[in-house]
């Protein structure tokens, strides 16, 4: 049993992501919040203030417990701010590769969920969603090459065969719909956009008039179990005692846990000047391809480019802002590898920090051997938003002691299976 955790090393938003990216450039930081000057007592203890604590914040408000949220930054400033918010079904290891690892039936779920998530979402936000600038839109997956076509071949049959709306695009006709210069395509129904930062920040005022206490600026320097429940003590000396604890801080939830469960990568993004063909754009899919790293693309509500990928590992933020320049030429390059035409002037550029888990799943939920009321929101990967609007609901059952039916999928005793 988990009696005390480890001290926790000091944070800023460039641990995350470089400075200036798009979403925070578009809206601001928002309001700031007040750190925390007290100690008190709450039901559940919330660290992270992104759009995965607050999705959990918002799953917990009508059960009608105390919830704080704490944040060592303010609202939606981490890996919130750097994220370029492609909403899909689909996961970065392939549904054929997935019942491989784990099963037919537990892959199934895994993508059948992910693909659930977005009715989920439409249903419980649907004015905070047209605030944010959210649209369905179709998801085109590129052969990077013709050794990709088999494998994606095989995927689109293993997809349809579970019940997912897809397709085949050949050459021709990507070119002709997308001017995409690739040998053939998965184009997926299912898919959205959203605006992250606008979303979270709107999402955060509402749990706010709920009743949720946030607080910026206010790191957690350890975690020690008491009794039933536990203590985070707070840089300043300050002290939250809460019944539950949900970790919900992106890829620097790391710190909080006795051995790692993810590998760090570098990505990056990049923001073009408003281009002049608008008809073009608003019938861009969202955008990426079968290679490994792979790019990504979306339109933006002002009518521009985003275009993200050219990962490396990480090393240090140091590292990471330095090849920025370079990175971002290869996005250029890439672009017009892609298309055949040259990428429009580049308005905005930034890299950030991501976790990546070895079979694209999150961890959701419990870890054994630490407090039964400490829980994980671990919503990594390329669909990590999708993931987050999943364990609201998961978490929820955890801290009302009932059993969720995508534990054994997204939950950590997975963590055998694919080790």
């Amino acid at each position: 049993m988990l009696g005390r955790m480890w001290p926790f090393p000091r944070r800023n938003s460039h641990r995350i992501r470089s400075s200036g990216p798009y979403w925070l450039l578009r809206n601001g930081i928002g309001d700031a919040r007040d750190a925390l000057t007290t100690s008190l007592d709450c039901d559940v203890a919330i660290i992270g203030a992104g759009i995965t604590g607050a999705l959990v914040a918002d799953s917990l408000v009508e059960t009608g417990r105390r919830i704080v949220m704490l944040d060592s930054r303010d609202v939606a400033l981490g890996s919130t701010a750097a994220t370029t918010a492609l909403l899909q079904y689909e996961i970065d290891t392939h549904l054929s590769e997935l019942t491989q690892r784990l099963g037919a039936d537990r892959a199934a779920r895994a993508y059948l969920a992910c693909a659930s998530s977005f009715a989920l979402l439409e249903r419980r936000f649907p004015e905070l969603l047209k605030l944010a600038g959210y649209r369905r839109r179709p998801s085109l997956y590129l052969a990077s090459n013709e050794r990709a076509l088999a494998p994606l071949r095989a995927e689109l049959e293993a997809r349809s065969a579970i019940g997912l709306a897809c397709e085949w695009v050949d050459e021709p006709e990507l070119r002709r719909r997308f001017g995409c210069h690739r040998p053939g395509a998965i184009l997926s129904a299912l898919a959205a956009e959203l605006d992250p930062v606008r979303f979270t920040q709107a999402l955060m005022s509402s749990v706010g008039r709920h009743g949720v206490r946030i607080f910026a600026r206010s790191p957690v320097e350890a975690i020690h179990g008491e009794g039933e429940g536990l203590r985070l003590e707070i840089r300043g000396g300050h002290r939250v005692h809460a019944a539950h604890v949900v970790v919900a801080a992106g890829f620097e939830s790391r710190d909080f846990l006795p051995r790692e469960v993810a590998d760090i990568d570098n990505t990056y993004a990049l923001v073009t000047e408003p281009v002049q063909d608008r008809v073009r754009l608003e019938a861009l899919p969202l955008i990426w391809e079968s290679a490994r790293p792979y790019l990504y693309m979306r339109g933006t509500p002002d009518g521009r480019l985003m275009i993200g990928g050219a990962d490396v590992p990480f090393s240090s933020a140091t590292a990471r802002d330095a090849v920025l320049p370079r990175q971002i030429r290869k996005l250029a390059a890439q672009y017009r590898d892609l298309f055949g035409e040259d990428l429009p002037p580049v308005s905005y550029a930034w890299g950030g920090s991501f976790a990546s888990t070895r079979d694209g799943l999150p961890f959701i939920g419990r870890v054994p051997d630490l407090h039964p009321r400490l829980q994980f929101a671990l919503c990594y990967g390329g669909n990590g938003i999708t993931y987050s609007v999943l364990a609201g609901e998961m978490l929820r059952a955890g801290i009302e002691g009932l059993a969720h039916p995508m534990e054994e999928v997204f939950g950590f005793s997975r963590r055998r299976v694919i080790v």
